[in-house]
């Protein structure tokens, strides 16, 4: 390794301590960390379980799922750190305001962290119910953490590196976003319920149309990866985005459509409508960043408007 390598990995520049907490929020994604926690608490709003008889369970489950995506994103960013060189010069690690060995510590400790919670999720539910309430929890754990391995890991003798793999990639963060709803089901004993698997859905396919026209957005660094919009081009791309977007429109109205919900409070789901609708004349203009911020925009304002229904209807 050469001294200015060895400088890189080692000399830092001085950080306020503003610049040093925001610097380990961008590598945790802390927005995703926090739209995670909130997704827990979307169960028990809906199905209208008190927090008084649920607040430490719900807590042991926003802190796992917390924990497991900030360790994931830092993962995620050591793994790509060549291709943030160009797509995202300006993440901790490209930028060198964090350090290579210190993501990769801190990233394994969050999982570890998260498996430690989750068994304190197991001891809680067999102190409180005393039967198998926890298997729901650990079975979606598990099934998060084996999409995490499988996207992530690119090496002999198990290659899935699902990243690399168009759609699949795509598909496989969109499943870790609807497993978080899940997962905060289970914490109430509901993640089995047909409504949020609904809305579990309705976030899976909007968050599928983001992740492609993100990838649309980092292509110019994406070299190794066969993405949507490489394989299918550009235009293709843009029009499957905008019929995934119309569709999780579609799956969002279901609840209210199959009896669910009541028809009166569908207007608290109208921005996530309208935003997703939205994306149509950017997509036209080819502003793809754009329209990727307008499908965030869209995935926050339906589950807040989804818990509001909640709220309002059992509270």
């Amino acid at each position: 390794m050469s001294f200015i390598n060895i400088e890189r990995h080692i000399l830092l520049p001085r950080l306020s301590r503003r610049e040093y907490v925001k610097n380990w929020w961008d590598l945790s994604r802390g927005e995703n960390v926090a739209l995670g926690i909130g997704t827990i608490c979307l169960g028990a709003l809906m199905m209208g379980v008190g927090y008084e008889e649920s607040i430490l369970t719900l807590a042991l489950h926003a802190f796992c799922i917390g924990a497991f995506i900030a360790g994931w994103f830092a993962i995620n960013d050591l793994l790509d750190i060549d291709v943030d060189r160009i797509n995202h010069p300006d993440r901790p690690l490209p930028s060198d305001s964090i350090t290579e060995a210190g993501a990769k510590k801190y990233g394994n400790r969050m999982i570890i962290l998260s498996g430690v919670d989750l068994l304190a999720i197991m001891l809680e539910d067999v102190r409180n119910v005393g039967d198998m309430a926890w298997v729901d929890s650990v079975a979606i754990w598990l099934v998060a953490l084996l999409l995490m391995i499988a996207y992530e890991v690119d090496g002999k003798p198990f290659n899935p590196s699902l990243k690399k793999r168009m759609f699949w990639g795509n598909l496989t963060i969109a499943m870790t976003m609807a497993i978080t709803i899940l997962f905060g089901a289970a914490a109430i004993d509901y993640a089995l319920h047909p409504l949020l698997w609904l809305v579990a859905a309705a976030a899976c396919v909007l968050t599928t149309a983001r992740e492609m026209i993100m990838d649309k957005c980092d292509a110019i660094g994406d070299v190794d990866r066969n993405t949507y919009a490489k394989i299918k081009g550009v235009e293709r791309t843009r029009k499957t985005v905008w019929i995934w977007s119309v569709a999780s429109c579609l799956l969002l109205v279901m609840p209210f459509a199959v009896g669910y919900l009541p028809w009166n409070l569908v207007i608290f789901i109208l921005p996530s409508i309208i935003f997703a609708i939205m994306t149509k004349p950017y997509l036209s203009r080819g502003k793809d960043s754009e329209v990727g911020n307008f499908l965030r925009f869209s995935m926050v304002s339906g589950l807040a408007g989804l818990a509001t229904c909640g709220i309002i209807i059992n509270w």
